[in-house]
């Protein structure tokens, strides 16, 4: 008989080597102690975030991890609950551990969580409710957009060194991505493990050799994941000096929407952009995650007055806009639409959502959700 539970301290290390040995055997080579340190670093011990499947003879059979993340969206407070480590072992699999698990969790995160997110196979995770929806911009940058666009821009004074070894850099970086107006957050402690999440380098930016910046780039170095800089007109000219002291060809450099000015900076310049969705999400609670996030829009991309008014998976709201800002109420005008969860996600959280029939204001949807690749799990 199988039991599902949460997994104790003493089989943290368990955990870790089945989550290795299923994605060593299905992908790649994975150590997670390496690839994600902030939850799987030899320093600690998460098991509390775990849920397992153990055969009657107490080895592990599956597992899926939760990790609990605080949004800060506009001064707004969110509750997260990624999903990652999703590992049934070989000779478990078709036995149903994973149904069992994720049903689990999605259990308790209905009492503990606004909204929950994770990355993997679309139809897969349908099934649990999960929406592939957010937003992002993604440009391509190449030697031939900063030879030309930027041949003016001066990039002699910008360096670059690993954020580590870079006395007063790592605070910076820290203090940079608190001033964010959304972010998940985090803590001084975890910090440069987070930088470090699934191989990716952080880098100090420097001109004069002073911190003024951080860049985060890819494991394989293609692409700058997340940057932060003290001033916006340094961009230009880091990004010249850090392409050309590279040798580096081409770039690919993804953005929230949100982020105005870096998206102005790069539309000005980059060789091609696309828009993209970002993530899998599921909504618990829409009330809370509807007033964060297009209060974010609200002030950063603006939205056209009107109401929206519906009730979403059981849950009434109420959304205005006018001249005194945003407002949202827990509750529904007579005759508003009752949206499965599945039709609210799609409404609020994709692209195609436009094209239920659902009276919505031009403009308000999809909402601006992103995650930086270094909160991912």
């Amino acid at each position: 008989m199988t039991t599902y539970r949460n997994a104790k301290p003493e089989e943290f290390l368990d955990c870790i080597d089945l989550g290795n040995t299923v994605f060593s055997q299905s992908s790649r080579p994975h150590n997670f102690s390496r690839m994600i340190p902030k939850v799987y670093a030899e320093d600690k011990n998460n098991a509390f975030i775990h849920k397992v499947a153990v055969s009657e003879d107490g080895r592990l059979r599956a597992q899926i991890a939760c990790l609990p993340q605080t949004l800060s969206i506009c001064g707004y407070p969110l509750r997260a609950g990624f999903i990652g480590t999703v590992s049934v072992h070989p000779r478990a699999r078709g036995e149903g551990h994973m149904k069992a698990l994720m049903n689990a969790w999605l259990e308790e995160m209905r009492e503990t969580c606004d909204l929950s997110v994770l990355g993997g196979q679309r139809q897969r995770y349908e099934y649990f409710g999960y929406t592939h929806g957010g937003q992002q911009m993604v440009y391509t940058v190449n030697s031939a957009n900063i030879r030309h666009a930027l041949r003016d821009a001066d990039a002699s004074p910008f360096s670059f060194s690993p954020l580590e070894e870079t006395p007063g850099a790592m605070d910076l970086a820290l203090s940079l991505h608190n001033a964010r107006i959304a972010r998940v957050d985090r803590s001084a402690d975890l910090f440069a493990d987070i930088l470090h999440t699934f191989g990716e380098q952080p880098l100090s930016v420097c001109k004069n050799g002073k911190p003024v910046g951080y860049l985060l780039l890819s494991e394989d170095g293609r692409a700058i994941l997340e940057l932060a800089l003290s001033q916006w007109e340094d961009f230009e000219p880091m990004l010249k000096a850090y392409m050309q002291s590279t040798g580096t060809q081409e770039l690919t450099i993804p953005t929230p929407v949100w982020d105005t000015e870096l998206n102005r900076r790069l539309g000005a310049f980059a060789e091609s952009c696309r828009l993209e969705q970002n993530e899998m999400f599921r909504i618990f609670q829409f009330a809370n995650v509807l007033e964060a996030y297009l209060t974010l829009k609200l002030r950063t991309e603006g939205l056209i007055p009107g109401v929206f008014s519906a009730v979403l998976n059981g849950q009434p709201v109420t959304v205005r806009v006018d001249e005194t800002g945003l407002s949202v109420e827990r509750s529904a005008l007579p005759g508003a639409p009752e949206l499965t969860l599945r039709e609210a996600q799609e409404l609020l959280l994709t692209p195609h959502g436009r094209w239920l029939p659902v009276q919505a204001p031009t403009g308000w949807f999809p909402l601006p959700i992103f995650w930086y690749a270094a909160d991912n799990f």
